[in-house]
């Protein structure tokens, strides 16, 4: 077994319940994806709605934007954790072109673009697009990411299943707004766990000029 592999497996065993979790999700998702069709899995997902959830979503979804992810990479500058802070901006900028490539390759629809307000009435004006770039789902790839840097890279569990559940909302948060498929959130939700997995494995092997990632070490 090659050095590199060995260290994935050695990072992935230093938190076993953040990796089952995902694991679970991701098969779950997987199984779905291989017995039912996008739409049957779509309505099925979003078969409640209220103001309520719909003004909750909207917010929330916003922790998969990139503005989100940058602004954490400027407040942990601030608070002088510049090792994290390359880790976070290295795997959201990492992630983010991986997605794009992606959206412009498949140019697959966004829901609303081959689902009519009379077959699903619960559209959100001027949140949901109609264009053809839903596959994969930039905000999950961007809050995975996110969520698996900082899982990495606390000391305290407890707080590496939090980012998950966090990402795993953001996720289903696109498709309760209409901008995604299930197959759209999972594939980002993948792009953006292995992103950060790669980054921070690479940045842990390398210095660069200004810090050293090797020998820092965080407690979030």
């Amino acid at each position: 077994m090659s050095k590199t592999v060995k260290g994935f497996i050695r990072i992935c065993k230093a938190d076993p319940v953040f990796w089952s979790v995902l694991l679970i999700v991701l098969t779950i998702s997987g199984i779905s994806l291989s017995i039912f069709s996008s739409r049957a899995i779509f309505f099925g997902l979003n078969s409640i709605h209220t103001l309520y959830l719909d003004t909750f979503f909207q917010n929330y979804t916003l922790l998969g934007d990139g503005v989100f992810s940058i602004a954490i990479f400027l407040i942990l500058l601030l608070a002088e954790r510049s090792a994290l802070a390359m880790q976070v901006i290295t795997a959201y900028l990492f992630s983010g072109i991986v997605s794009q490539i992606l959206k412009r390759a498949f140019h697959a629809p966004r829901p609303h673009a081959i689902i009519s307000n009379a077959e699903y009435p619960w559209f959100v004006e001027g949140i949901t697009n109609t264009g053809m770039t839903s596959f994969p789902s930039g905000h999950t790839t961007s809050v995975f990411a996110l969520a698996t840097i900082l899982a990495l890279n606390t000391t305290d569990k407890r707080f590496s299943l939090i980012y998950l559940v966090t990402a795993i909302i953001t996720g289903y948060s696109r498709i309760y707004l209409g901008q995604h498929f299930l197959a759209d959130v999972t594939a980002g939700a993948l792009i953006g766990t292995l992103s950060g997995l790669l980054v921070y494995w690479y940045l842990r092997q390398v210095k660069v000029e200004w810090v050293s990632v090797r020998k820092e070490s965080y407690s979030i």
